[in-house]
């Protein structure tokens, strides 16, 4: 035992009741800073014939929002329903599946809910739960139908999650699903349906198709502020009464990108190297630290780590060092002219000479290409000298490498005007050197400043 009062069992239970990087959170106490969508969403879903489509970044908990708002909008008789997408999905397919999950819980409930009075001469059993026999969907009309059916067999008000719809590849099923919420609507139809995907806008996962817009509240979910990331730290360490440095914590906030997986995922790993040792640890240093950041980086996911690798491994050093300098700003979207700014500091902190400004700009250019993952993409619409990662979450990603490399990177600048970010509002909270390279960088930087 590692961690004071906790044996095995009772730390991994407790672990993931706190954190949970690998499945969607359902639980509203566990949502951080997420009180004004859940609020928007639950009011909108009020509205006769409105249904919900949360969009935005790969990573920034659309699953959690939309379980978390089915479990607070769907009636106490049943559990909301939730079905997921693939790229060979139909919207008669996912109707299929979402009646089938009605069926089986209301069976669920039927064997739960039956009363045995067992007397001397016989028994007695008696079930409260509605028997309704569904239409079979195989096309609109029944879908429709089976889908006003599950108020009243299901439950009172039905809520249905058809999460990453962003998946299903056939455009025309994309836009059945638009037909589909416009005849529940001139049915009158109780049920509730909440979408996610990921996308810039519902016209782009809606392919243009947007004749159901009335019927549908859009909540694009952006990265999680700072105040949040820090609440899911500070409740997950002093539950285990385990003490995080300032600096430590801000790491942890910085490096997860605003991405709340990251953040569950950092912290789990922490609290996991705090259990091993058969010392009893109340601290976190920077050695352990970095130890739980390096099995955080070697366990993310494949489809994030595969176009960093792909951009790096087997090619010359200064391409690592290229894209932690894209990941050296609170700015998504950058300027050429200052990656190359960046790609010098990271220079200085390295102590290597930087590639000259055109070498740079032909090596940064191959990171577009698919020999390098495409990782870098054009961003503003496609304007020349404006550059973003491909997918917003590999930044985080990228961020956490370059850590584990002693490179020290600027979570909070903003290089360019009026560019959307999230911001420290833990204004407190100054970033303190930990490691002797950084250090000696800051004093470099005190001096310059002051010539």
């Amino acid at each position: 035992m590692a961690i004071k009062g906790f044996d095995r069992e009772t730390f991994s239970s407790t672990l993931h009741s706190l954190l949970s990087a690998s499945q969607p959170i359902d639980d509203p106490q566990r949502l951080k800073s997420r009180d004004r969508e859940v609020d928007d969403l639950i009011m909108a879903l009020e509205a006769p014939g409105r249904h919900a489509f949360i969009y935005g970044d790969r990573g920034v908990g659309k699953s959690s929002l939309a379980q978390t708002v089915a479990t607070l909008v769907q009636s106490s008789d049943n559990a909301p329903i939730i079905t997921s997408c693939d790229s060979k999905s139909t919207m008669l397919g996912v109707i299929q599946t979402v009646i089938a999950q009605a069926e089986q819980s209301i069976r669920d409930e039927s064997k739960e809910s039956s009363i045995s009075l067992k007397l001397p001469m016989f028994e007695y059993k008696t079930n409260t739960t509605r028997n309704v026999q569904y239409t079979q969907v195989n096309d609109m009309h029944s879908a429709v139908t089976a889908l006003c059916q599950l108020s009243q067999s299901h439950s009172d008000k039905p809520v249905v999650v058809i999460d990453e719809f962003d998946t299903i590849s056939s455009l025309e099923e994309r836009e059945q699903f638009s037909t589909l919420l416009k005849h529940l609507g001139d049915r009158k139809a109780k049920v509730k349906l909440i979408f996610t995907g990921i996308g810039e806008s519902l016209n782009d996962l809606l392919c243009g198709h947007v004749s159901s817009a009335r019927q549908l509240h859009q909540e694009k979910l952006c990265v999680l502020p700072w105040d949040g990331r820090y609440d899911i730290i500070e409740n997950a360490f002093e539950t285990f009464n385990i003490k995080l440095p300032d600096d430590i914590q801000y790491k942890i906030a910085g490096l997860s990108d605003g991405f709340p997986s990251y953040v569950h995922l950092i912290c789990e790993k922490i609290l996991v190297e705090c259990y091993r040792p058969d010392e009893l640890i109340d601290t976190v240093d920077f050695p352990l630290f970095l130890r739980a950041l390096n099995e955080a980086v070697r366990s993310v996911v494949e489809t994030l780590r595969h176009d960093y690798d792909k951009a790096t491994l087997g090619k010359p050093e200064h391409f690592y060092h290229i894209l932690w300098a894209m990941a050296d700003s609170a700015d998504l979207i950058r300027n050429t002219e200052h990656i190359v700014h960046s790609y010098s500091g990271i220079c200085d902190q390295l102590e290597i000479d930087a590639l000259e400004t055109k070498k740079f700009k032909t090596e940064f250019a191959k990171l577009r290409k698919e020999t390098h993952g495409s990782i870098i993409v054009r961003g503003l619409g496609g304007r020349p000298g404006w550059f973003r990662f491909k997918e917003n979450m590999v930044r985080g990603f990228v961020r956490m490498c370059a850590e584990l490399n002693e490179v020290e990177l600027d979570f909070d600048r903003n290089f360019t005007a009026g560019v959307q970010t999230a911001k420290a509002s833990h204004k407190s909270r100054v970033y303190q050197p930990l490691t002797p390279t950084e250090s000696r960088v800051e004093r470099l930087r005190k001096n310059t400043r002051g010539k």
